[in-house]
């Protein structure tokens, strides 16, 4: 039986297109994500996981304001964006429903638990989550192994009651990895990477990820 559920903070339940939306460029917050995930993911197999995700964030917007032609001045405001991103539509209402369905509601980001909990703060959805776990107390980011046994130690649950809800394919396979149920938000028309397993229940917004948790037999 599910008794929590780890969510994603970083275009999962926060939408990354406000960074690009200082160049007027919305369709460019999301690449600035991809880029930061990409240098994170290239520190944690480098055993190199004390840099802030800020820094990644700030490596990505110089390379994406410019590849494509942004004013650059506009850098500093784009990182600092990247701090108070609105939440996703329907966000609240998800968590309400899976803490009103008496889940444990958890949080697990590639930000540091202080960076988590400011973000989560700034986009109203906070009072939902039972705490803020962040990649700073390992040392290294998602989907590293031990991020995902981090968060079940603090959880001190078993892994097969524990559901993971993330946009990101890879943070998934990262969970499944660890013995995790997996629940995959689309956000957008895309298609699931087939070198990974399947999720066990996936869904185009929150909002019906989770009527898809709570009817789902796990």
């Amino acid at each position: 039986m599910l008794r929590a559920v780890l969510l994603d903070v970083n275009g999962t339940l926060t939408d990354p297109s406000a960074i690009g939306a200082v160049w007027g460029r919305p369709d460019l917050g999301e690449e600035v994500l991809q880029h930061a995930i990409s240098t994170a993911m290239v520190a944690a197999l480098l055993g190199d996981g004390e840099r802030p995700f800020r820094d990644h964030l700030s490596a990505a917007v110089d390379v994406v304001a410019a590849a494509a032609g942004v004013d650059p001045e506009a850098s500093a405001k784009a990182v600092d964006s990247a701090a108070s991103l609105p939440a996703r539509p329907g966000a609240a209402d998800a968590l309400a429903m899976l803490r009103g369905a008496d889940l444990r509601v958890v949080a697990l980001t590639n930000s540091g638990a202080d960076g988590g909990r400011a973000t989560l703060q700034a986009c109203g959805l906070l009072r939902f989550v039972e705490q803020v776990l962040g990649v700073d107390a390992v040392s290294t980011f998602k989907p590293h192994p031990d991020v995902y046994a981090y968060a079940l130690d603090c959880l001190e649950e078993d892994p097969n009651r524990v559901a993971l809800i993330a946009t990101h394919p890879w943070d998934l396979a990262g969970a499944a990895h660890n013995g995790m149920r997996t629940a995959w938000v689309r956000h957008a028309p895309r298609a699931w990477p087939s070198v990974f397993c399947d999720p066990e229940v996936q869904a185009d917004s929150l909002a019906g990820l989770a009527n898809a948790i709570l009817a789902h037999h796990w």
